[in-house]
């Protein structure tokens, strides 16, 4: 039997770009554990991508939700993000990844549910929380 819980994950970035990117990589984890260390000698591919929403928040789960369909329609999972712009309410930059192979656990959506994205005011860091429906 499948474990089909939402997984939930806290995270935080000195920059909004890198609390981004930290949820890419999250993300990732998520999809096959080994990816990031494995990845790094895999054939990478790389995307361009251009977001846009309301606000910070919804910009984020919308990155991720576009991340998590270019991975189902390309077989990839994403491990990178540099993002040349970025705002309250747009992000443009590119993404990259390496070939999924098998993935342990399929993400089906990023919930709205947690996000609210904050700068602690005594880390300086940026911080959410995440739910992903697997």
């Amino acid at each position: 039997m499948t474990n089909t819980d939402p997984i939930r994950m806290s995270v935080q970035g000195k920059t909004v770009s890198e609390l981004f990117l930290n949820c890419l990589r999250g993300m990732a984890e998520i999809m096959k554990p080994t990816v990031l260390t494995a990845g790094a000698r895999a054939k990478k591919v790389t995307q361009a991508m251009r977001v846009e929403a309301i606000d910070l928040n919804t910009l984020l789960v919308q990155f991720l939700s576009e991340t998590i369909g270019l991975s189902d329609i390309n077989n990839l999972i994403f491990t990178h993000a540099t993002f040349k712009d970025i705002g309250d309410n747009f992000l443009e930059g590119e993404i990259s990844g390496v070939p999924a192979g098998e993935i342990e656990r399929e993400i089906k959506a990023v919930s709205y549910q947690d996000v609210d994205i904050r700068r602690n005011s005594k880390s300086g860091f940026y911080e959410t929380t995440l739910v992903f429906e697997v």
